[in-house]
């Protein structure tokens, strides 16, 4: 099975709320500072709250998207990774906390997706290339620079993939 194919698979059956709790929290943790600053960037004086809406939605969905490549590229399987145990307490906080340290601890390369598993740079590239070509940003003036964005959505999500294998001791 090809990566294109694996992610594919993987892309219907992975739902967000399979993601573990601690896992969920840091992505909406991440998203929330990371739409401010696209909105901040490519529409400093947009008035339309439906474009910053669907906008955020497409960097939502990147991110994610990041996610499910990280565990095909790694074939990690389909099913739930779950590494923290809400009824122990301080589980979920203690495992957020982890994963902020290793996202602020991420060293940002030149070109993300260069040093990962044959294929993941050239289906990075295709997937941000079908988002920023797509319907829903092709009439935008921003969408180069929009794309640029894209990319950093979908490398954050690979690498929240990667840190669940590190903390799952995978």
């Amino acid at each position: 099975m090809t990566l294109r194919e694996r992610f594919e698979e993987y892309r219907r059956r992975i739902k967000f709320s399979d993601l573990d709790l601690a896992s969920r929290a840091m992505a909406l943790l991440w998203l929330d500072l990371f739409r401010e600053r696209v909105v901040r960037n490519c529409f400093p004086r947009v008035g339309s709250s439906s474009l910053i809406r669907e906008v955020g939605a497409i960097m939502d969905s990147t991110f994610f998207e990041g996610y499910i490549l990280s565990r095909a590229a790694y074939e990690d399987g389909a099913e739930a990774v779950i590494y923290t145990d809400p009824d122990l307490p301080g589980s979920v906080e203690r495992a957020v906390e982890r994963l902020r340290l290793m996202y602020e601890e991420e060293v940002v390369r030149e070109a993300p997706f260069a040093d990962e598993p044959l294929g993941v740079e050239s289906l990075a590239e295709s997937l941000v290339r079908e988002i920023a070509y797509g319907p829903p940003l092709v009439m935008l003036e921003e969408r180069e620079l929009i794309k640029v964005h894209l990319i950093y959505a979908l490398w954050a999500g690979y690498k929240l993939a990667d840190f669940e294998r590190k903390l799952s001791g995978r």
